[in-house]
């Protein structure tokens, strides 16, 4: 008794398994989504790395974040359409983000006047005085 139920229960396994995507026309791929070129991402990705690596707020930081965004700016053409607004914006950000920096300036020593000549070096020792 358990035989015929077995191939049964087989059988109709095997039945609602052929019925299912049994057509003679395969499913279409879903479409590929656009992708950015791998070498222009590549350098994307290497320049947003010296913004991150830079001391922040120092002139190296905001040097790198410009060369990123003009970088975007020429390469814009080769990103596909629904990357370019976000890359654009995000380059941009940075740059706003990241003020203008001053180069620090050198602080000169303070003028020598009186009182600041060199000291104990002409005063002559007790014994030179004694042998002349």
């Amino acid at each position: 008794m358990r035989w015929p139920s077995a191939s049964l229960a087989a059988c109709s396994c095997a039945l609602l398994l052929s019925g299912c995507g049994g057509d003679s026309e395969r499913a279409a791929p879903p479409p590929r989504l656009p992708r950015i070129p791998s070498g222009l991402a590549q350098r994307l990705a290497a320049e947003a790395e010296l913004v991150a690596s830079a001391p922040t707020g120092s002139c190296a930081a905001r040097a790198a974040a410009v060369r990123l965004q003009q970088d975007a700016i020429a390469s814009i053409a080769r990103v596909p359409g629904r990357f370019q607004e976000q890359l654009m914006n995000a380059a941009n950000g940075l740059v706003t983000r990241l003020s203008p920096c001053t180069e620090p300036t050198r602080r000169e020593p303070p003028p020598r006047g009186k009182g600041h000549e060199k000291h104990g070096k002409h005063v002559k020792k007790k014994n030179d005085e004694d042998e002349q």
